[in-house]
C-alpha cells in the first residue's frame, strides 16, 4: 500500500498487513495459531506463512489458515476471524477490507 502526502510518499508492505492479519486472528479465543506447511516450518521458519495479502488500490483480500482448538465451534470461531482482521487490518491500514478467507487446516488440544 503506497499513500502520497504532502511530506513525501508512506509505504506500508504486504507483508505488514500479513502481520497484522496473524496477530488479530491470535487475538480470538480458539485460535492457537498460524498453520505453516512443514515446507515452511523447515525453510523459512520466520516467514508469515498462512497469510496472504493481496492489495489492489485501496481494497485488501486475506487469506488466513489456522490452527484451532480442539472442541471449538470452528464455524463460529472463523467468523470471529474474519471480523477481528478486518477490524484491525481497516484500524491500522486504512485500506478496506473486501475479503477474509478463513481456512482451519489443523486442530489441537486445549492449552495447558
Amino acid at each position: 500500500m503506497t499513500t502520497r502526502t504532502d511530506l513525501g510518499v508512506v509505504l506500508v508492505e504486504n507483508n505488514v498487513v500479513a502481520q497484522i492479519a496473524a496477530s488479530a486472528a491470535k487475538e480470538v479465543d480458539g485460535v492457537i495459531g498460524i498453520w505453516k506447511s512443514p515446507w515452511y516450518r523447515r525453510f523459512m521458519p520466520d516467514n508469515v506463512s498462512g497469510v496472504e495479502v493481496e492489495i489492489a488500490e485501496q481494497e485488501v483480500r486475506v487469506q488466513l489458515a489456522l490452527v484451532a482448538e480442539y472442541g471449538t465451534n470452528l464455524s463460529q470461531l472463523a467468523l470471529q476471524v474474519q471480523d477481528r482482521v478486518r477490524e484491525m487490518v481497516e484500524q491500522m491500514t486504512q485500506l478496506v477490507v473486501v475479503e477474509v478467507n478463513v481456512s482451519i487446516q489443523e486442530i489441537k488440544p486445549k492449552r495447558s
